[in-house]
């Protein structure tokens, strides 16, 4: 009589079975070691949220304001002649209508051009006002930097003219751009952003950075990051790069984040409890 002979699993069977039992541990280690979860986290909106209304205008900025959102967040570069814009491209190409590097045009040239649906595209001290006169706080960001020598020490100026300055927190990628804020008005709140291929946060950095504000895309990899920002005292704030979607939100608001910025606000405004 022949011997039964044990069945094994097909070699990709086993190496997924595996993969998944690895997948189950880390993330499982990383739910039962996270910590409370933030009682209230903030819904920022992207761009003032970009789906249903032309990005970064003062449309856009209302109609966030209107879905609930607790901060606005928006891109802010130069002109030419010294003005504060809000605008995400070095260029003007894909938001208007015009064509042109921002920092090589007049304010008044931005300012015609038609940044969809008949809005235009605004200055900084509007949208602060904006902000200011809804109750609504602001995460601006300094965009592109290296473009605009003093850019960041003209952005605190407004800022303060508008007496805001304790209702904003200044976003940049560029720690060197941060540090020169610090050193001309130490007051000012900062969150750092990273992006791509950074799966931790930088172990320094400037002071009165009270967020981190990492990429959606690289927490999901590594949630630890956002416990690791708790440890030393710094709120999370995360910004999608591809993969923003009502799941991947609300499991960023379950690794611990206390604010995701969001394009879709609609979708997103009932897990904020709007």
């Amino acid at each position: 009589m022949a011997t039964p002979t044990k069945r094994r699993l097909p070699s990709g069977r086993g190496f997924l079975l595996t993969l998944f039992a690895l997948f189950v541990v880390y993330y499982g280690a990383y739910f039962f070691l996270r910590g409370p979860l933030p009682a209230a986290p903030q819904f920022i909106a992207h761009r003032g949220g970009k789906v249903t209304t032309p990005e970064n205008t003062l449309a856009s900025f209302r109609n966030a304001i209107a879905r609930g959102a607790d901060y606005l967040e928006f891109d802010v570069q130069m002109t030419v002649d010294g003005h504060l814009i809000v605008i995400h491209d070095v260029t003007v190409d894909r938001t208007t209508n015009g064509t042109g590097l921002v920092g090589e045009m007049t304010l008044d040239q931005i300012t015609a051009l038609d940044a969809g649906k008949g809005e235009s595209v605004p200055t900084f001290a509007e949208v602060i006002q904006l902000a200011k006169e809804n109750g609504v706080d602001i995460l601006p960001e300094a965009k592109s930097p290296a473009l605009y020598p003093g850019l960041g020490e003209k952005m605190v100026n407004e800022i303060i003219a508008a007496n805001y300055l304790g209702h904003t927190i200044i976003q940049s990628f560029a720690p060197e751009t941060l540090q020169e804020i610090l050193a001309y008005r130490p007051s000012v709140q900062f969150c750092l952003l990273t992006g791509l291929w950074k799966f931790s946060l930088p172990n320094e950095t400037p002071g009165q950075t009270i967020a981190s504000c990492p990429m959606a895309e690289m927490v999901l990899l590594n949630p630890w990051m956002v416990r690791a920002a708790h440890a030393r005292g710094q709120q999370v704030y995360i910004w999608f790069g591809a993969i923003e979607h009502p799941l991947t939100t609300r499991l960023m608001l379950a690794f611990g984040a206390d604010g995701v910025m969001v394009d879709e606000l609609a979708a997103s405004a009932e897990m904020f409890g709007r």
